[in-house]
């Protein structure tokens, strides 16, 4: 039985993807030429800026976000972010088997068994989908990595 409460531990740790990826994201900007100024913009007020080749942070709740790359002579380049689930939140599902484990062992009347580990490994998936939520560190966007060529103005 402690191994099993050790396995199903392991899984629940693994699985939120606050700690597995973290609540911000790194955006690389890259242009030819290089040396543009890029800038990420998105709702709520969220800016960084840098200069090409770029590693632009911004946190993986940010929404409505637009990448922009201009440079003087140079005609400028939008993109623009899409943001969308990403994998490790999903893995937060495996633990939560646990709590119709423990449900249904004690339901039925099986009284030698011990569903503690698997009460507590359905509250580790319980607790990684909110707090995953909460943080945002469910999201990433794409692309993660913009390369644009700039063609000279007009």
């Amino acid at each position: 039985m402690r191994y099993v409460a050790l396995l199903l531990i392991g899984c629940g740790l693994s699985s939120c993807a606050t700690i597995t990826r973290g609540t911000s994201e790194v955006i690389s900007v890259d242009s030819n030429p290089s040396g543009a100024n890029a800038t990420i913009r998105c709702a709520g007020n969220i800016s960084t800026t840098g200069t090409t080749p770029a590693r632009l942070t911004i946190p993986r709740k940010a929404d409505g976000c637009n990448v922009n790359i201009e440079k003087s002579g140079m005609t400028t380049q939008n993109v623009q972010l899409e943001r969308g689930f990403n994998a490790s939140y999903w893995l937060n599902f495996a633990p939560t088997v646990g709590f119709p484990i423990a449900i249904l062992g004690s339901a039925w009347g099986d009284r030698g068994g011990n569903y503690t580990a698997w009460l507590a490994a359905g509250l580790f998936g319980a607790a990684g989908f909110i707090v995953d939520r909460v943080d945002g560190a469910m999201y990433d966007h794409s692309p993660n990595s913009i390369k644009v060529t700039l063609e000279p103005a007009r």
